[in-house]
């Protein structure tokens, strides 16, 4: 089965502009004041959202259970988001959950991987099989005997329902932001030259810089501690990089924008 996504993001114009903070009613701006532990790029979902108020309630009511509440585990939530989304061209989705995916325990390589061919990682046979799932469910298919009962053999009833909705949740986000254009929120924005130092001295080798950024930041083995492999990364690795920053326990990371 082919990897390519099912439909392309065109860009352009959004089709319904979306509206500022300052427009939006009290109770969605407390929602996303409440919700920062999601991660950036919520603003213009919200904006987007907040033209249907009451809907939008609702949806962000049905992200948080399965976000916060849910009985998948974090780091299959995420794979299930991550493929949906690649599947459907949802690239608004995709890269919005890149930092809740490496927050999960996804390395960047894993990421990278859920936009490609299945083989050409090594997934454990669990999460090949919900790659697969998403794939057909992406694809409008219904799910053979035998996928459902290599599913049931590693998720309860609640699990696999809840399995079900967020492959839905997840789509129904992609169309609607795919065809409405909604844009990134920092699309536009003047990407700066960004150069990285690192203080070795106040590292704690927690390793998740390598992880977030392996082109960037690799952890010794010798001390376990971070060693800066390109000090000026090419701007494709600014969001990964700025991510391992973000996730250093002991900011030994710092980084220097330059127009």
């Amino acid at each position: 089965m082919t990897s390519s996504p099912a439909s392309v993001r065109v860009p352009g114009t959004p089709r319904i502009a979306p509206l500022p903070p300052s427009e939006w009613p009290a109770s969605l701006r407390s929602l996303l004041a409440d919700s920062h532990k999601d991660g950036a790029g919520r603003v213009n979902l919200f904006g987007t959202l907040a033209h249907h108020p009451v809907l939008a309630h609702a949806w962000l009511s049905l992200a948080r259970v399965l976000t916060h509440e849910g009985t998948l585990g974090d780091r299959r939530r995420e794979l299930v988001v991550l493929r949906t989304a690649h599947r459907l061209g949802g690239t608004f989705v995709h890269e919005r959950h890149r930092t809740p995916a490496t927050e999960a325990g996804l390395t960047a390589e894993e990421i990278r991987a859920t936009a490609a061919a299945p083989d050409a990682h090594p997934w454990t046979d669990e999460e090949r099989t919900l790659l697969e799932t998403c794939d057909l469910l992406a694809a409008h298919s219904t799910l053979p005997d035998g996928l459902w009962q290599r599913l049931a053999r590693e998720l309860d009833p609640e699990q696999l329902i809840e399995l079900l909705v967020l492959a839905g949740q997840t789509a129904a986000m992609c169309t609607t932001l795919g065809v409405l254009r909604t844009p990134s929120d920092d699309a536009g924005a003047v990407r700066p030259h960004l150069t990285v130092r690192v203080d070795r001295q106040r590292c704690r080798s927690a390793g998740r810089c390598a992880g977030a950024a392996p082109e960037v930041f690799e952890q010794s083995d010798t001390d376990g501690r971070v060693t800066l492999l390109v000090p000026e990364p090419d701007q494709k690795y600014a969001h990964d990089v700025r991510l391992a920053a973000d996730l250093c326990p002991s900011g030994a990371i710092t980084l220097m924008d330059a127009t």
